[in-house]
């Protein structure tokens, strides 16, 4: 080696502990900047250094749950992450949400956008295209505009009860799969016209609940921390991971359906239909726009829905007095004429007082769908109630800690009490509701299928309380109930008796 070529190697060698510390340095100067920006919130110690926090929250299906215990331990809101706060204050969440509010979506978002060509209506964080998307979407959603939403539902539901009257006549099912089937089959047929067919093959069919259930603590992950998203939903990554409509099993073998049905729809030649795809169209929605639209329909929109319909029937038949008091009201309901035949209309399914009061009691508890969901402080901060928060402030949402506060929903407010909601107070009731109806967002980002969640949920409960007598195979055992962003629920085992109606 030359005297050059040494020295060169000697002082290369000399350096490379210096840009060490200088990176440790800098790594430092940012963590403690960053602490001391939101040095005015309490939370876990790790948590204001760094997101480890979060992420073993994650791993270990705790986030609701570790969510709320810091609420209770350091007040809300409570800081959960370097540059990341939680709250179960629905005057703030409210407040971020609203029409003229300056809080925007944060880069959560982005890990919702399920298909990398373009943005759905949930990933969309330009407000500008957000509120055109909106426009567009929202007379489809409300089913002012489409004319088979309730008929779509009503044929899904009368496949799912002739299942269980043909092959579960007193016998085991998991409940946790037949919802699924359900809501899976109702999206699909909203969607784009047509059912998967899960009830029909009484199957996982391409294996896509198994597939799911493996994947939501990953994809908890993959949202929650900006570095680890990022990487995922880059090009190289994305053609070695995502889902292709060219896959055979789980959530790619749906693309591909899901492809090939919204291309058939914007065929020169198409018949026009007032469907939800048929209003897309309508509205100008791109081919690939309608694609992304109906992806998220069926992923977000199924789980959720079946997830309030699981775990509600479980809460239900776990709790005689109230499951006793709801099938008499239905029985009522059918002897006065006021049900329909073959399944209920929404209409009259609405007018259940403590039908309504059974599926708030069970979404309040366990939230279908309970994501960060966090939004970003303005540029230039906001004071709220006294309190400062800095630009680049993020602020999560406990959808658990909001449903159980104490101070609204009552002293028991863990406990599955449906009578709560017939408080002889209509102000308390109003507020019971405009505060579980936050689990479904507010303002400008409230959920644009809530609508479609709770046709489902009315008539669906209705039908299988009046068809069907509920017992749980094993009361001790109960099911498998995982915390992952949505409730990854699995043996859900019951056994359904007909009723003579």
């Amino acid at each position: 080696m030359s005297s050059s070529a040494a020295v060169h190697s000697s002082v290369a060698l000399t350096l490379i502990p210096l840009v060490i510390v200088a990176c440790a340095i800098s790594y430092l100067v940012g963590a403690y900047r960053s602490y001391q920006r939101l040095s005015h919130f309490k939370g876990p110690p790790l948590a204001a250094f760094t997101s480890l926090w979060l992420a073993s929250q994650a791993i270990n299906a705790r986030m609701p749950t570790a969510q709320k215990e810091a609420l209770r331990k350091y007040g809300s809101p409570a800081r959960i992450g370097p540059s990341l706060l939680v709250t179960d204050d629905p005057e703030l969440l409210r407040h971020m949400s609203a029409p003229r509010s300056k809080w925007t979506r944060s880069s959560w978002y982005d890990g919702m956008k399920l298909d990398p060509r373009v943005n759905n209506i949930f990933s969309e964080r330009d407000e500008r295209r957000h509120a055109e998307m909106r426009s567009k979407m929202i007379g489809a959603y409300s089913g002012k505009e489409v004319d088979t939403l309730e008929s779509d539902i009503d044929e899904n539901l009368q496949r799912l009860l002739a299942l269980i009257k043909r092959e579960y006549n007193g016998k085991p099912l998991d409940m946790s799969l037949l919802a699924s089937f359900f809501t899976l089959d109702v999206l699909s047929q909203i969607a784009f016209g047509d059912a998967f067919g899960f009830i029909t093959a009484n199957e996982d069919l391409y294996n896509f609940n198994k597939i799911a259930n493996q994947f939501f603590k990953v994809i908890e992950l993959i949202v929650n921390h900006d570095t680890l998203r990022k990487f995922i939903q880059s090009r190289p990554m994305q053609k070695l991971l995502a889902p292709k409509g060219t896959d055979e099993f789980g959530q790619g073998r749906i693309i591909g359906i899901a492809q090939k049905a919204v291309a058939e729809r914007y065929r020169p030649d198409a018949k026009v239909k007032r469907d939800m795809l048929g209003h897309f169209i309508a509205k100008g929605l791109s081919q690939t726009q309608a694609e992304a639209e109906s992806h998220l329909q069926i992923i977000a929109g199924s789980d959720s829905t079946s997830s309030a319909l699981r775990i509600t029937m479980m809460m239900l038949v776990g709790n005689p007095v109230a499951y006793r008091k709801l099938v008499a009201e239905i029985d009522k309901a059918v002897a006065d004429g006021k049900i329909s035949y073959p399944i209920v209309k929404y209409s009259e399914a609405a007018e259940l007082e403590y039908l309504s009061a059974c599926i708030w009691e069970g979404i309040r508890l366990f939230p279908p769908l309970f994501g960060l969901q966090t939004k970003l402080a303005p540029p230039e901060g906001e004071t709220i109630n006294g309190v400062f928060y800095p630009p680049g402030t993020q602020v999560a949402f406990c959808c658990e800690g909001v449903g159980r506060r104490t101070d609204i929903f009552g002293a028991d407010a863990d406990l599955y009490r449906p009578d709560r909601w017939l408080h002889p107070d209509p102000e308390v009731r109003a507020k019971y509701l405009r505060t579980a109806e936050l689990m479904f967002g507010s303002g400008r980002f409230a959920c644009l299928g809530k609508n479609i969640a709770m046709m489902e949920l009315h008539k669906a409960f209705v039908e299988l309380l009046r068809n069907f007598d509920w017992a749980l195979l094993d009361p001790i055992k109960g099911a498998t109930s995982i915390a992952h962003g949505i409730w990854v629920q699995e043996g859900m085992m019951m056994i359904a008796w007909p009723r003579q109606v």
